[in-house]
């Protein structure tokens, strides 16, 4: 197992991507700290796993959160909101809170995580292809969404040789945030079959094959790679418009 006798800590664990990470990396044999402002509500501490609610965005708590630990191997820093709504109606508010999920919480959980990471250790921030792809009414999440990718590229140049730290991006992946999009109209399911179709392979990715990812980078299997940003979409950015 990889990640034997490894300490993981996942941000935005709950759900979706987050908690496809999760089981990833307990199957993998660490154990993980799931962070998430709301824990599920079958969410319960093992061996392995524990569990932990708090806003990543109150520097304080990520400070508390850390100082109760002596080690992090992998923090995997997957917390993220959507930044919905045309230009005329963004407030400061709403533009301010994104970033402050999307790209703050990030760099205070790197760096309260940093000082307790030996040499070989592994962050991974996940982005989304709005980093690259401008969508409509989305200025918010696609503007935070290119700030984690230059994050990532700085901090990598900054802890090269000690600590790797890459980003993935994620096209459409089959998520509750995908459902809520979608609704449940009579149109349902011709909304989902167009989610789908931005894909050039023709379909919707899975949790578990981005987790899948992240636990690649994460790993030795990785270790000639840092600063690098993996672009997992199924063909998103190449397919015919």
């Amino acid at each position: 197992m990889r990640f034997h006798d490894r300490e993981v800590v996942v941000t935005g664990a709950g759900r979706g991507i987050g908690r496809a990470v999760v089981a990833r990396f307990l199957v993998e044999g660490a154990r993980v700290a799931a962070i998430d402002l709301e824990p599920p509500a079958d969410a319960s501490d093992t061996e392995q796993l524990s569990w932990h609610g708090f806003d990543i965005t109150d520097e304080g708590a990520v400070a508390a959160f850390f100082a109760g630990r002596n080690r992090c191997d992998v923090l995997v820093n997957n917390a993220g909101i959507p930044g919905e709504g045309a230009l005329a109606a963004l407030t400061t508010a709403h533009w301010n809170r994104v970033f402050a999920v999307n790209v703050t919480a990030q760099m205070l959980m790197a760096q309260a995580a940093l000082p307790l990471m030996r040499a070989g250790a592994s962050i991974v921030n996940l982005a989304s292809v709005a980093a690259h792809i401008g969508f409509a009414e989305r200025a918010a999440y696609c503007a935070s969404k290119s700030a984690v990718l230059g994050l990532t590229r700085a901090l990598a140049i900054e802890f090269a040789g000690r600590v790797r730290i890459n980003c993935i991006c994620p096209g459409t992946v089959d998520t509750p945030w995908i459902a809520r999009l979608v609704g449940d109209g009579a149109d349902r399911d011709e909304r989902m079959a167009a989610m789908a179709g931005r894909q050039a392979i023709g379909r919707l990715g899975a949790p578990g094959e981005i987790a899948a990812a992240v636990a690649f980078l994460a790993s030795e299997d990785a270790s000639f790679i840092t600063g690098a940003i993996l672009t997992a979409d199924g063909g998103m950015i190449i397919a015919p418009t």
